[in-house]
C-alpha cells in the first residue's frame, strides 16, 4: 500500500496486541497474536476508524474482508515480490519490536527503522523525514511561549495586558517578540531547503505550513506590541487565509472558534499528518 512511492500500509492486529487494545484476546498466545492470520494491512485513517468502532468492526468481519480482498488479489510470482521487497527495503516502524534495524532515531514517541539493505535514495529519504521532524520540534521549543499563552489566556486577558498591563506575568513570556526581528531569526535558524529534493509535495507543504503558522502568529505579537493593541488571530484576514489553505474548511472554523488553545490544535493537527504521510503512526 503506496502514496507515490512512500509506504503507507499499516500491518495491524485483528485481534489486539496489548489488553487495552480493539478487540484483545486475553486467551491467545503471543505466537497466535503475531501470527500471520491475526495480521491485516490497513492504511492509517482507516485503522483508526475500526479501532474506534468495535461494535461494526469485530473480529469475524475483519478476518472476512481480509479473506475477500486475498480472492480478488492476483498472487505475485517469486521474482516480482523480490523486486518489490528491494524497492522498498526501507521500512518505517512504530513501537514494534524484530526485524532487521541498522539506525534508529526517536522523536517524541516516534521510532524511525531504517533496512539494512536500504539503498542511498531511501536511507537518504528516511533521513530527511527525520531532519524535518527535528525542525518541528525545534520550532515548538522555539515559539512556545506563543503556544503557552494561546493556551492559557483568552483574546479579551491578551488585550487587557496591551492596554493595561494586566496578566503581565504570563504575558512578559512573550515580551521578546516585540523585537521585530525575533520571529525572523528564529525561522531562519532551521535549515529545511536541502531536504526538498526527498520529500514528497506534502509533507513539504505540512513543514511550510507549521513554519507559516508560528511565524504568523509570531508577527501579530510584535505588531500588538508596537500599536500597544492586541492583534487576535482569529480575526486576521491573513491567517483566516492561512488556515483555509491548510485545513478542511470547518476545521479552521474550528480552531477559530476556540476560546483557547487554537494554535495548539492546529499544529497538532499538521504534526500528525507528517507522521501520516511518512506513514508513521504516533
Amino acid at each position: 500500500m503506496a502514496i507515490d512511492e512512500t509506504l503507507v500500509g499499516e500491518v495491524c492486529h485483528i485481534k489486539g496486541k496489548k489488553p487495552d487494545a480493539a478487540r484483545y484476546d486475553p486467551a491467545q498466545t503471543p505466537a497466535a497474536r503475531n501470527d500471520y492470520d491475526n495480521l491485516i494491512l490497513l492504511c492509517a485513517p482507516h485503522h483508526k476508524v475500526i479501532d474506534d468502532d468495535e461494535e461494526a468492526y469485530t473480529v469475524e468481519r475483519l478476518r472476512k474482508m481480509k479473506t475477500d480482498h486475498e480472492t480478488r488479489t492476483t498472487p505475485v510470482s517469486d521474482t516480482e515480490a523480490g523486486q518489490v521487497a528491494v524497492a522498498y527495503s526501507t521500512v518505517a516502524t512504530v513501537g514494534q519490536s524484530g526485524g532487521i534495524a541498522a539506525h534508529n532515531f526517536t522523536a517524541r514517541d516516534v521510532t524511525f527503522h531504517t533496512g539494512q539493505h536500504a539503498d542511498p535514495i531511501s536511507k537518504r529519504q528516511l533521513e530527511a523525514l527525520e531532519n524535518l521532524w527535528g525542525v518541528l520540534v525545534t520550532l515548538r521549543k522555539e515559539f512556545g511561549t506563543i503556544i503557552f499563552i494561546d493556551m492559557i489566556l483568552v483574546a479579551k486577558e491578551m488585550s487587557e495586558y496591551f492596554s493595561s498591563g494586566r496578566h503581565r506575568q504570563v504575558m512578559d513570556s512573550v515580551r521578546e517578540y516585540a523585537d521585530v526581528q525575533c520571529a525572523v531569526r528564529k525561522i531562519a535558524s532551521v535549515n529545511v531547503d536541502k531536504e526538498r529534493p526527498f520529500v514528497t509535495h506534502r509533507i513539504w507543504s505540512i513543514v511550510f505550513g507549521v513554519i507559516a503558522i508560528y511565524g504568523r502568529s509570531a508577527l501579530l505579537i510584535t505588531n500588538s506590541y508596537h500599536d500597544k493593541n492586541y492583534h487576535d488571530w482569529r480575526l486576521d484576514s491573513g491567517t483566516d487565509q492561512l488556515l483555509r489553505g491548510l485545513f478542511p474548511a470547518s476545521f479552521a472554523e474550528t480552531i477559530k472558534k476556540k476560546p483557547h488553545g487554537g494554535l495548539s490544535a492546529a499544529i497538532e493537527y499538521l504534526e500528525a499528518q507528517f507522521l501520516t504521510e511518512a506513514g508513521l503512526q504516533k
